[in-house]
C-alpha cells in the first residue's frame, strides 16, 4: 500500500512539473528568440507560440516572423509557420540542448529590390554578419554573469528541413513574382563545436534560408527583375534631376 502511495505521489509531482514548467518554457523560448533574433537581424523577430510535450519531446511552433529593414514595403521579410520540433528532453537540464528534428512547412519569403544593388535580403544578411560578430564577443561576458540562465545554453540541431516554401519577388510597385523555394536540409548544426550559441544557431539558419531564396530568384527571373530595377533607378534619377532643375542649380 505504501508503495502505491509513493508511486501516486511521484506521478502527481511529474504532472505538476509538466503543468507548471511547460508554460514557463514557452515564455522563455519566446523571449530568447525575440531577443537574439532581433539583435542578429536588426529587425523585429517574434515567435507567436510554442508548445512542447515534456513526455515525448515533440512540439510545435505556431509562427516565427522576421521583420523587414526600414524602407521596404512588406512588413516581414519572411514568415515561418507550421513548425514541428523534436527535442531530447534530458538535454533540457544540461548545458547543451539537443534538438533532434525541426520541420518547417510552407514558409513565405518576401524578396524586395530597391535597385540593382540593393535588396532586403542583402541588407538583412549584412546586419547578420555584422551583429553576429558583436554577439559572439558579448556572449562570453553574459555567460560569466549567468551560467545557469537559458540564454547561456548551447544548441545542437541534428536535422532541419524546410519544404513547400514560396518566394514573393517584389520590385518597386510592380506586381510580385511568385517563385518556389527549393527544399532546404541542414544537419548537425553546432555538432562540431559540441554546441553552438543560440545567436550563432539563428545566424546560420537565417543565412542559409536567405541565401537560398536570393539565389533562387536570381536564377529564375533575373532578366525581368533587372529590367524593372533599371527602370525604377532611372525614375529615381530622373526625379532627382527634376528637383535640381526646379531650384535652378543647373538652370531650367
Amino acid at each position: 500500500m505504501k508503495k502505491r502511495y509513493i508511486f501516486l505521489s511521484i506521478l502527481v509531482l511529474i504532472i505538476a512539473g509538466v503543468y507548471f514548467f511547460a508554460p514557463s518554457l514557452e515564455s522563455i523560448v519566446q523571449k530568447i528568440v525575440h531577443k537574439y533574433g532581433s539583435e542578429i537581424t536588426g529587425t523585429d523577430v517574434n515567435l507567436k507560440g510554442f508548445k512542447l510535450g515534456l513526455a515525448n519531446g515533440e512540439g510545435s511552433i505556431n509562427e516565427i516572423t522576421v521583420g523587414n529593414p526600414k524602407g521596404y514595403e512588406a512588413k516581414n521579410i519572411f514568415e515561418l509557420g507550421n513548425i514541428y520540433v523534436k527535442v531530447n528532453i534530458k538535454s533540457l537540464t544540461s548545458d547543451t540542448i539537443i534538438i533532434e528534428d525541426i520541420e518547417v512547412s510552407k514558409p513565405v519569403i518576401n524578396y524586395e529590390m530597391l535597385s540593382l544593388t540593393r535588396n532586403n535580403i542583402s541588407d538583412i544578411q549584412e546586419n547578420i554578419n555584422k551583429n553576429s560578430a558583436k554577439s559572439s564577443s558579448e556572449k562570453k561576458a553574459e555567460e560569466t554573469q549567468s551560467k545557469d540562465s537559458a540564454s547561456s545554453k548551447k544548441v545542437i540541431i541534428k536535422k532541419l528541413s524546410i519544404k513547400d516554401g514560396e518566394i514573393n519577388a517584389i520590385v518597386g510597385k510592380e506586381e510580385a513574382i511568385s517563385v518556389k523555394l527549393p527544399a532546404i536540409t541542414m544537419t548537425n548544426i553546432g555538432d562540431n563545436q559540441k554546441g553552438e550559441s543560440i545567436a550563432g544557431t539563428i545566424s546560420k539558419i537565417l543565412n542559409k534560408i536567405l541565401t537560398t531564396a536570393s539565389n533562387t530568384v536570381v536564377k529564375s527571373k533575373i532578366s525581368d527583375l533587372k529590367g524593372v530595377a533599371e527602370k525604377n533607378l532611372e525614375d529615381i534619377t530622373g526625379g532627382v534631376k527634376d528637383r535640381i532643375k526646379s531650384i535652378g542649380i543647373f538652370g531650367k
